[in-house]
């Protein structure tokens, strides 16, 4: 008699762990690749802001271990059976390292043009504009229809504005705020540049396989 009471108790066991999992009929999956970590920006075109008498040429990070964390979106999976389309927000992304949670740049996080004077909140659209047009590229419908659609290869940028503790330089998870959505990277490790923008280096366009 004990055999059918352990058996019911198996089985509301695994019916629980399998609650836990993402359900893939109501849950786009996003798949990136982490491939840059940058230290400073210089801009192809100045960008002028309120009430500072130059142009803004370059901007760094709050503290010098800070980096922008570039990454690409690889390809997107809105396979689900309950998933009629998917509107990609690229301001939802955020890095999660630890108990720390990095998104949209913040007034008096960044420093411009190497010196002690920090965006302001009137200024920062702007800046983070321009910073997306020099190191991202467009996403030209972020509407995406029922389906897989891979070989997206889109480029975007969270900002870190000081360093992360015992942070070796590997992968950066990700997450997608607001939405049923799984992020998975594909594990390569990103390459660690100086200088992008105006007399600086490439990035990577394309996810690997």
């Amino acid at each position: 008699m004990r055999y059918p009471f352990v058996s019911v108790l198996t089985l509301l066991s695994l019916a629980a762990c399998s609650g836990a999992a993402p359900h893939r009929h109501d849950t786009v999956v996003l798949h990136y690749q982490h491939v840059a970590n940058v230290h400073q920006i210089n801009f192809s075109v100045q960008v002028e802001v309120p009430g500072r008498g130059e142009p803004v040429q370059s901007v760094l990070p709050l503290q010098s271990e800070g980096f922008w964390a570039v990454f690409l979106l690889c390809s997107l999976d809105a396979t689900g059976a309950r998933i009629p389309s998917f509107y990609v927000d690229l301001d939802r992304f955020r890095v999660e390292y630890g108990k720390q949670r990095f998104g949209p740049l913040r007034p008096y996080t960044l420093r411009l043009d190497d010196s002690v004077e920090l965006n302001k909140r009137a200024d920062t659209r702007a800046l983070a504009d321009a910073i997306a047009a020099e190191i991202g590229s467009n996403l030209p419908n972020p509407v995406f229809r029922h389906g897989y659609h891979p070989d997206l290869n889109v480029r975007f940028a969270i900002y870190i504005p000081r360093g992360l503790p015992d942070y070796s330089g590997d992968q950066l998870p990700l997450r997608y705020e607001g939405v049923q959505a799984v992020v998975l990277g594909n594990g390569a490790p990103p390459s660690d540049v100086d200088v992008v923008g105006l007399g600086g280096t490439g990035i990577a366009a394309q996810c690997l396989p």
